[in-house]
């Protein structure tokens, strides 16, 4: 699949987000065919479940902008959340198999942390500016767009803050998962002072006691109760199952099949099913675990047919994807209004406007996202050379 030494590395840094560790490190990490089809395997899942967040805001535009109420059933949105599930199961095993390198490294903290902060801050920003705007625009006041300056501060440095109307939700509102996302690297930024199988353990002790701790002693102050949430239970799973992979565990074919099909089954009967009374990590996180541990621990090679590279290559557009849609998908009734008739025609409307997201997407990342990511990339490893060499 890969043919070159630099091939192996890439592939190794798409996985991960764009952050890169050590080129030794990455090609070991990636060096069988068993890898390299891991991580192929991890950005067409990064892709669907990107694709899956995307329907469930159909319903959005359809029922609040568009004013067609009950187009899409309840599942769809249910879908929705088993993609962010599946998100934070896959940031798990991520951050465990690209950061082997910096394990127990005394300056692990402040690399991984600097260099997670050039992945994700530049297009998040970019977007929460962008809505900024708008309201300052659109909006006679603060107030009258739900907004206050300590919500709009908050929402740039990741911080759970409430609203005036007291929901706990950013300027960009599907960034609350990514205050759970910098939340996570915050803890295991910490946690790299250790060695894996150590830091591994302790992250995920310390997940459950501070999920129990938000049962038990509930309601608690923000930002308490929302880190509190069992979804950050997700992040262990995705932890364990990149454990597993380190530690050689594989499984055959039939086992694959196995835990795939019961992670794909239990999805669907949560969604489909409406099983709401479960607790989150359990109706949707335990599947979606699953589901990432099939594929990364199969024994077989992924497939290097075009459709698989196709969704590699969405993978790797998947957090502009997931950031800009909202905005995306009010371009066809921004731009063409009246083109379609989401009444009389809603599953072609539907269809045009995941096409426009995912085109958008693909812009954004390729001028925007890579281009940025790559040149703080840089720049970080140039200081940490001159630090070294000084």
């Amino acid at each position: 699949m890969y043919t070159s030494r630099r091939d192996l590395i890439k592939a190794s840094v798409r996985a991960e987000g764009g952050v890169y560790y050590d080129p030794s490190a990455a090609v070991a990490s990636a060096s069988s065919t068993r890898e390299r089809g891991t991580l192929l395997s991890i950005q067409i899942l990064r892709a669907l479940a990107a694709l899956a967040v995307v329907v469930a805001h159909l319903n959005r535009e359809f029922e609040i902008k568009l004013g067609v109420p009950d187009l899409l059933p309840t599942a769809v949105l249910l879908l929705g959340n088993a993609g962010v599930d599946l998100f934070f199961v896959i940031s798990g095993f991520i951050m465990v198999h690209v950061g082997g390198p910096l394990f127990g490294r005394p300056d692990a903290p402040g690399k991984f942390f600097v260099r997670r902060a050039a992945r994700i801050i530049p297009l998040y920003w970019a977007v929460s500016g962008v809505l900024l705007v708008y309201v300052l625009t659109n909006f006679s006041d603060l107030a009258s767009a739900n907004l206050s300056v300590p919500s709009i501060v908050a929402s740039f440095i990741f911080l759970p803050y409430p609203e005036p109307d007291g929901t706990v939700v950013p300027i960009n509102g599907i960034g609350w998962t990514l205050n759970y996302e910098m939340f996570f690297y915050a803890v295991f930024a910490i946690a790299l002072l250790a060695r894996r199988t150590a830091a591994v353990i302790g992250i995920s002790v310390l997940f459950v006691v501070i999920s129990v701790t938000g049962v038990l002693l509930w309601p608690l102050p923000n930002p308490f109760a929302f880190w509190a949430d069992s979804i950050i239970l997700d992040f262990v799973f995705g932890m364990l199952v990149a454990l597993a992979f380190a530690n050689g565990l594989r499984l055959p074919r039939w086992g694959t099949f196995c835990v795939v099909a019961a992670g794909l089954a239990a999805t669907a009967g949560a969604v489909l099913g409406g099983i709401d009374w479960l607790p989150r990590f359990v109706m949707l996180g335990a599947p979606a675990a699953l589901i990432v541990a099939g594929l990364v621990l199969s024994g077989q090679p992924t497939s290097n047919n075009i459709v698989w590279r196709a969704l590699g290559f969405l993978g790797d557009a998947s957090y502009a994807l997931y950031l800009v849609h909202p905005m995306a998908m009010t371009i066809p009734r921004r731009v063409f209004p009246g083109l379609l008739d989401p009444a009389g025609h809603p599953w072609l409307d539907a269809l045009v406007l995941v096409l426009t997201a995912v085109t958008v997407a693909i812009v954004v990342h390729l001028l925007f996202e890579k281009p940025v990511t790559r040149a703080l990339q840089k720049r970080i490893a140039e200081r940490s050379r001159s630090r070294a060499l000084g």
